[in-house]
């Protein structure tokens, strides 16, 4: 939606809601600690669980905001529905690189993050996106699965 309703450039926020700031939240440096602490454990699958969970309400977030009827009736709302949403991306893939690096690297790489930008101290709002910044056009990050013996 970003390179079709954006020009690829990420989109410029306004004033954030409620529901905004709770997803963003959600997924800064509260969300590093409970993975870090798991981590520590050696409780991988409670820190996967941890970040999917967040993507899981990530998902909420966007169905319910709706950004394909706001492009018609408030594509400003729409544009900081978009930001959000790639904002909590880049905490997503920031936090699962050490367990799926490729395709964080990819998923980051489509956000346009520079390396020295990939690390754990850039989760939360003193790291995010930048309005303007130039993205490259949009590529699954993950393939799509060919049962070949079904085609």
């Amino acid at each position: 939606m970003i390179a079709k309703n954006c020009g690829s450039m990420v989109p410029e926020p306004g004033a954030f809601t409620d529901a905004d700031n709770a997803i963003l939240q959600a997924a800064g440096p509260g969300l590093l600690n409970r993975v870090r602490t798991h981590m520590d454990h050696q409780e991988i699958h409670f820190a996967l669980e941890a970040i999917w969970r967040i993507v899981s309400d990530c998902n909420g977030y966007f169905a319910a905001q709706e950004p394909w009827v706001l492009k018609k009736t408030d594509p400003a709302r729409m544009a900081t529905v978009l930001y959000v949403t790639a904002e909590v991306l880049r905490n997503i893939a920031i936090l699962i690189q050490p367990v799926v690096p490729d395709s964080a690297a990819r998923l980051l790489d489509q956000l346009a993050i520079s390396q020295d930008a990939r690390d754990f101290s850039r989760i939360g709002p003193g790291s995010r996106m930048i309005p303007g910044t130039p993205l490259p056009k949009p590529e699954g990050i993950f393939p799509r699965l060919v049962d070949k013996e079904a085609v």
